[in-house]
């Protein structure tokens, strides 16, 4: 993080006498080791609300009334006047791409659901600014903005002839390139899909710059990677932001070594203060079956410091249920008899999950579509049945889709949910998804509520920069209203709405349980870390659909400022919030 704490903190904390009233002020001192008081808030405990709350060398010593506290205070504590904010646990983001959601606030972009004229503009922009030859990458595109035939290289060939595109789709399952890229990556007519993924062909067997899965790698994988000194850059923009919005602790759901060591030396040196799981990507579908990735994963502890714990695998039972149709549905797409496409076979993913459970590392499945999600559940059971049920909260991610026969089989065999309520609203995902899966299905989108009445360990994962805000606020609103942001007539899946008690459990304790870190983090009360933040406004008395505002004013990790509102780092400067 780019801010000069020390400077910060001499000349903007004010050290006051308790005098019966608070003092307002506008910032307070980051030392992790001084005390500190916070008084005059609405604080989220795990029996209720209290006014004030307690810290001394990082840790939260007493909670309560502000009469109360203050009697406990050391003399000369400083004091911070929430001024009726509340002061809440620190979030949980369960399913980020940090580093890679960092470099997106510099890639050629365009609104959601941009048409294709404006797309074709936007890149324009971008290679006018472009040297010939240089990469021109971003997104993100929604297909139903595009005619029949419409979306081809030939599109993009019009305003980039000279400089290769690749252009991500809404869920980043999917790419769009044009002709320059194509060449690059060596890909015709005559190149066969690989496996799990597939290359969209015209009437003449010619690739048409659309690109499924696995096949989005074919050119991936020879753009120039960026520089180690642009991915820490990256990591510091992403970290920085999340604490403007509370999320004091997060998964990484996809780290290579690079990207690890990069998380690793960021969180040793203190330059960034979020606590990190890292999940590293397993998938045995790769030309060397997945070897270079077990190797990374025996030599994770090299890694590991205080702030990161990279403790986790990541893989992918399946794609996405859009217009692609590549989530693994256990019935046919609507007006299609496609059900999808399983990443992992059964008999490579249950040993698979059964040796990294025995080893007590955490499983991150993706899985969109109920039968993946059922692929996900049968191999947690099989390592269940092997090293027993005290193996770590293995969660099932998205789970966009779940049959009503595997609700209860988490809760049976101590795993997770992981829910993504940031993908309704605003994400323009929505609209394909509707489409490709018809209107009944849609009923249980996203099935939070029953997850919760059959007793599950529910958590929620952004997947950013999948989607365009990481803003937990968004999900928390959306959650209860299951509404666009600020309400609307059309309700998705309203069966499936939760209250905003348990929006906010699942955001904080849920998270810090899945997480492995509840005994240190998740609520407040004493004996905890003082990972906390102080908001603007009171969530619990506004209208529900002013949620989406509620803005952060001071965040804490461990009893140091680490965001003040008031002085934000320069690393968010002209950042898309």
């Amino acid at each position: 993080m780019t801010k000069n704490i020390s400077s910060l903190a001499a000349s903007l904390c004010l050290a006051v006498c308790w005098n019966g009233s608070a003092a307002a002020q506008p910032n307070v001192a980051s030392d992790p080791n001084s005390s500190l008081v916070i008084v005059n808030g609405r604080v989220m405990t795990p029996n209720g609300f209290e006014e004030a709350v307690a810290i001394e060398n990082g840790i939260i010593v007493s909670v309560g009334s502000t009469e109360d506290v203050m009697q406990r205070a050391q003399s000369g504590v400083r004091i911070l006047d929430a001024n009726g904010g509340a002061v809440l646990p620190g979030l949980h983001d369960l399913h980020v791409h940090s580093i890679g959601g960092g470099m997106a606030q510099s890639s050629c972009g365009f609104r959601p659901a941009a048409p294709p004229e404006e797309i074709q503009q936007a890149v324009a922009a971008c290679v006018a600014k472009a040297n010939d030859g240089d990469w021109i990458q971003g997104g993100s595109w929604i297909s139903n903005v595009f005619a029949e035939g419409q979306q081809t290289k030939a599109l993009l060939d019009e305003v980039s002839p000279n400089n290769p595109v690749l252009l991500f789709d809404e869920s980043h399952h999917s790419a769009w390139v044009n002709s320059a890229a194509l060449e690059a990556a060596g890909l015709t007519a005559d190149t066969p899909d690989p496996v799990n993924g597939r290359i969209e062909r015209g009437a003449d067997g010619e690739p048409t710059g659309v690109l499924r899965e696995a096949a989005m790698g074919l050119v991936s994988g020879v753009v120039p990677p960026p520089t180690a000194a642009d991915m820490t850059q990256a990591l510091g923009i992403a970290t920085d932001l999340m604490l403007s919005y509370g999320v004091t602790s997060y998964t990484d759901a996809g780290l290579d070594p690079v990207s690890m060591q990069i998380m690793s030396d960021a969180t040793r040196s203190g330059a960034v203060k979020n606590r990190i799981r890292g999940c590293m990507m397993w998938n045995p579908n790769t030309p060397d079956g997945g070897e270079a990735a077990l190797a990374l994963i025996a030599s994770r502890h090299r890694y590991a410091t205080d702030r990161f714990q990279p403790d986790c695998v990541k893989t992918g039972l399946d794609g996405v249920p859009t217009e692609s149709h590549t989530a693994a549905m256990l019935e046919p797409y609507a007006h299609s008899d496609e059900t999808g496409m399983n990443s992992i076979s059964s008999d490579v993913l249950l040993p698979a999950v059964v040796n990294f459970d025995r080893q007590g590392l955490h499983v991150k499945f993706h899985a969109a579509g109920d039968a993946a999600v059922r692929n996900a559940i049968n191999a947690i059971e099989a390592a269940r049945k092997t090293n027993g049920l005290g193996g770590p909260f293995h969660d099932v991610a998205h789970a966009s889709f779940v049959s009503p026969a595997d609700v209860a089989r988490i809760t049976e065999l101590n795993a997770s949910w992981e829910f993504s309520p940031y993908i309704w609203y605003p994400s323009t995902i929505t609209r394909d998804i509707v489409e490709a899966i018809g209107p009944e299905r849609m009923k249980r989108w996203i099935p939070i509520a029953d997850a919760l009445e059959a007793g599950g360990l529910v958590g929620a994962g952004s997947d950013w920069s999948v989607v365009p805000s990481i803003d937990p606020w968004l999900a928390i609103e959306t959650m209860v209203t299951r509404q666009l942001p600020g309400g609307s007539e059309e309700a998705l899946g309203a069966s499936q709405a939760v209250s905003l008690e348990q929006a906010l459990q699942i955001f904080t304790l849920n998270g810090a349980r899945i997480m492995g870190h509840a005994d240190e983090v998740g609520t407040i009360e004493p004996g905890k870390y003082a990972d906390i933040f102080v908001t603007q406004q009171d969530p619990f008395t506004l209208p529900i659909t002013q949620l989406h505002e509620v803005e952060v004013r001071w965040t804490f990790v461990e009893g140091e400022l680490v965001y003040d509102s008031e002085a934000p780092p320069a690393s968010l400067e002209g950042v898309n919030r």
